[in-house]
């Protein structure tokens, strides 16, 4: 495979759109990636091969902290590292503005997840009650940097 991970372009919105359709209960809008796509303090990297987007990473940089935002692979190429290397390029550009934490959050019962990101150094920080739709709680994750 000729793979590569680039910044995001308008010309890429629809297959994020479609991508996080497919792994997010509730993904966002084409809005919401064009207002990620449009801010400064955003960032949206994809992962290509032969110009098709196998997977994306959204993360917000405030400050000294970065808060990773949406992350996800089409369901046929998962388990292929394509999230790693999107977390390493993250982890990359948190170096180089001298980030000093990163943090997400995730449903208590996405335990593939959960192990994904603590695979990647996140460790388990805090919990949002009733975060998502009022019925399940959020488990707050951090890696210092």
């Amino acid at each position: 495979m000729s793979n590569s991970i680039r910044l995001a372009s308008e010309q890429d919105l629809l297959q994020l759109v479609a991508i996080d359709a497919l792994s997010n209960a509730h993904a966002w809008q084409l809005s919401q990636f064009q207002a990620a796509l449009q801010s400064a303090n955003t960032k949206i990297y994809v992962f290509e091969n032969k110009n098709k987007v196998l997977g994306f990473i959204v993360w917000q940089t405030v400050l000294d902290e970065t808060e990773l935002h949406l992350i996800a692979t089409l369901p046929e190429y998962r388990q292929q590292g394509i999230g790693s290397q999107l977390l390493n390029t993250m982890f990359q550009a948190a170096a180089q503005q001298q980030v000093v934490r990163i943090l997400l959050e995730v449903r208590q019962s996405n335990l593939v997840a959960q192990t994904f990101y603590q695979r990647h150094g996140f460790t388990v920080c805090g919990i949002r009650k009733r975060y998502y739709e009022g019925l399940e709680d959020a488990l707050l994750m951090e890696k210092l940097c």
